[in-house]
């Protein structure tokens, strides 16, 4: 309780009454099956319509060899055609569904597609060349060492070499080289022609894996190049003194000795070094400066320095060293971005030279060896990092591209290869082996080209098993099959479409019994006459499950031909919509199935003759009646017990029995005493009241609906000593008008008396 321990004024909040009861959805399914491609590890996936269902898991599934599915398709006690899951999803959408998670099944002996890569440096043409051309425009320059290095050009398509040349110049930030000798073919980008530099190493650096099994992997393809991270300046020694920037007063003659420039603060030989660098047009020069006089200075060059004519107004601008003596360390802008281990490239206009940071201390950063050479605060550090790319296109022509940027090749940061397409990567998985090498001219490549193609996935269908449907319990987050569906709390409706193995419909009603908070639809076998449903019937006693008749008829868009397909999907879908349109208390039957062949969309006719024999054991029938289309016509649980024989019934227990338990959780430890009964009582009655409002409940009053009693009555002293509350609830449901009965009677007129 609050304490008042001084005088002052006390705001303080209270509860206002009773907590309101959510009621829980509905309408979420939740189905195991067999797919094309997908996760198979970790919790069910969310999928919320057919196309996110298919870039997810793939598109529909072909018939699988003759022995496969005759083993499968031919077994009456443990078979099923289970390569016709992603049609039953599409059903439960075309029906109205809207949340289903799947889990997808996979044979123990699948196996993923991989790959591995070796070391090399290629870089892919991004620009068409014409024959005679003498500049390449590339991916990226990373590796290169600069003027007078030999590359190779090769053909995309047939890897066959098209040039072998030498560089005479680079712009690292136009990404481009310039040639000694022109091609003599042309190059082309869309042909995937590339650049390779030296000779392609065999000893393997990565290996790709398809982020799950099957032969969907073949499909794949990855790339990892070298990126440019960051691209940071050189900053100045602070021995180098200021800044100028100043004019040509006077016209320079080509290769002339001198310019006269205009005298402007810090253009002072008594201030400068002996050494003083001027950027002059796109050059840079060593120049010696003159006294001022009348305004003017001159610049003196060292004998046999080449230049252009220079015009009067051209600006002047010096150029400070970032090391004045030989060492390995340099002043850099952003070194932040920089950090131990990362590789960077120096940039000083004429080569390229790749070293390794060591540390990093402010902006002054130490590497692994002495800078070679002298560079100025126009030069450029370039960060080296990775870009992998992967492609993958689906048998149905669905496209799926991925680049990760900014990757670190080693390590176990969140910016590390491996580690990032662990957590980001819809289509592969990494893992580093011994040849990985952070030296740019070792990077990871294939033995050709610029893509590695994954090879050697399994779909294992032969060692497919009832088993894999059913699942194990590996602990949360670890369960396959059916077991994982008690991941997910807001499934209320399961199947496991296409499915009439006895072992895997047992698992799933035993599933639904064990959690007691959703329905399971049943599949029977395809082709049974009125006979065989009611002997397949026959071992099933749940009020946990509902079981429809025959199976539907729709068009398979992958094959462009009628398939009949199992109930189940489509029947999940219409529980949805009509939980979503009407309430979970109207029974899920009298409504069109959509997604159907329009003319004999069921695979076998039911008459009424036949659904008197059905619908007392709980065979729900699926029919066509002219002028109303293809219905459902029947409501029943499997359940001997004529309480639960409707399945909005026990649908609608579900959902009161699991939002009151979830809505009640607050009450968990509170003191145990009359006021908690009655802020239970008024809790659990508000709801109640709400749901006897939306049609549900029967009676013409709340009272006549339902009663709640929580107190003295249904609580004795051994049940408080030992902390439970009892709370005792009684609700009347509406029971579908199954049967509707007309009695008419003949009339006869009566003498009317004058």
């Amino acid at each position: 309780m609050a304490e008042y321990l001084s005088p002052g004024v006390y705001i303080e909040e209270i509860d206002a009454g009773p907590r309101p009861i959510a009621g829980v959805s509905t309408s979420t399914a939740g189905m195991v099956g067999v797919t094309a491609r997908g996760p198979y590890t970790g919790k069910p996936k969310l999928v919320t319509n057919f196309l996110e269902f298919q870039n997810t898991f793939g598109g529909f599934l072909p018939e699988p060899d003759v022995s496969v599915r005759d083993a499968w398709a031919n077994n009456p006690a443990e078979g099923g055609r289970w390569w016709l899951f992603p049609l039953a999803v599409k059903g439960f959408f075309d029906n109205g569904g809207q949340r289903l998670y799947v889990k997808r099944v996979a044979s123990a002996g699948a196996r993923a597609a991989s790959g591995s890569l070796g070391q090399g440096l290629v870089s892919p043409v991004t620009a068409d060349a014409a024959r005679g051309a003498d500049r390449l425009q590339l991916g990226h320059l990373i590796g290169f060492t600069g003027a007078g290095q030999q590359i190779q050009v090769f053909r995309g398509d047939d890897q066959q070499a098209i040039h072998t040349v030498t560089v005479s110049g680079y712009d690292m930030t136009a990404r481009r080289v310039t040639l000694a000798q022109p091609l003599p073919a042309e190059v082309r980008s869309a042909r995937g022609d590339y650049v390779q530099i030296g000779e392609r190493g065999g000893e393997q650096t990565l290996r790709f894996s398809a982020v799950s099994p099957g032969t969907w992997g073949a499909g794949v393809q990855v790339r990892v190049q070298p990126v440019v991270g960051a691209s940071l300046p050189v900053l100045p020694d602070p021995q180098e003194g200021g800044l100028f920037v100043t004019r040509l007063v006077a016209d320079a003659e080509e290769n002339g000795g001198t310019a006269e420039v205009a005298a402007v603060t810090g253009l002072d030989p008594d201030d400068l070094p002996a050494d003083v660098w001027v950027q002059i047009g796109p050059g840079r020069y060593k120049v010696q400066v003159g006294q001022p006089a009348d305004g003017k200075v001159t610049l003196t060059f060292p004998a046999g320095t080449a230049h252009a004519a220079w015009e009067t107004g051209l600006t002047v601008r010096r150029v400070r060293r970032g090391n004045t003596a030989t060492g390995p360390t340099l002043r850099i802008g952003g070194a932040s971005r920089l950090y131990e281990g990362a590789v960077v490239q120096l940039d000083d206009g004429t080569a390229l030279t790749a070293v390794a940071v060591g540390t990093v201390n402010g902006d002054a950063v130490t590497f692994d060896r002495d800078v070679p050479g002298t560079f100025y605060e126009t030069d450029r550090v370039h960060l080296v990092e990775a870009e992998v790319s992967t492609r993958f296109t689906d048998p149905g022509g669905a496209t799926v591209t991925e680049t990760f940027g900014n990757l670190r090749l080693s390590g176990d940061s969140p910016a590390a290869l491996a580690t990032a397409l662990e957590s980001r990567s819809r289509l592969v998985r990494a893992t580093a082996l011994p040849g990985l090498s952070t030296d740019p001219a070792k990077f990871p490549v294939p033995a050709t080209g610029s893509w590695l193609t994954l090879d050697g996935g399994d779909d294992a269908y032969e060692s497919l098993s009832v088993a894999d449907f059913v699942g194990a319990d590996g602990g949360s987050g670890r369960r396959t099959g059916i077991v994982a569906l008690e991941d997910i709390d807001e499934v209320a409706v399961c199947a496991v479409p296409g499915m009439w193995s006895g072992t895997v419909e047992s698992s799933l009603v035993t599933h639904c019994e064990l959690l007691r908070d959703r329905f399971a639809i049943l599949d029977p076998r395809d082709g049974l006459d009125m006979e065989g449903i009611q002997t397949f019937r026959e071992p099933f006693d749940t009020k946990y499950a509902a079981l429809y008749h025959p199976w539907l008829v729709t068009r398979d868009p992958s094959t462009n031909r009628d398939v009949e397909v199992p109930p189940s999907g489509h029947m999940a879908g219409i529980y949805a919509r009509v939980d979503v349109e009407r309430g979970v208390h109207k029974a899920p039957a009298n409504v069109v199935v959509r997604g159907v062949r329009q003319a004999d969309g069921f695979a076998q006719d039911i008459t009424r003759r036949h659904q008197d024999l059905l619908n007392p054991k709980g065979i729900n029938a699926l029919r066509y009646f002219p002028g109303l289309g293809h219905r459902v016509w029947g409501a029943r649980t499997l359940s001997s017990d004529s309480s639960w024989k409707y399945v909005n019934v026990r649908r609608l227990f579900l959902y009161l029995e699991e939002s009151i338990d979830e809505g009640t959780q607050w009450v968990v430890f509170e003191p145990n005493d009359e006021s908690l009964w009655a802020l239970v009582r008024q809790t659990v009655s508000d709801f109640l009241t709400t749901v006897w409002r939306s049609g549900a409940l029967a009676g013409t009053t709340a009272e006549e609906a339902f009663f709640v009693a929580c107190d003295r009555t249904t609580m004795t002293e051994d049940d408080l000593a030992n902390g439970r509350l009892v709370c005792v609830i009684g609700v009347a449901p509406v029971f579908p008008a199954e049967f509707v009965i007309f009695r008419i009677q003949q009339k006869t007129r009566e003498t009317q008396l004058a």
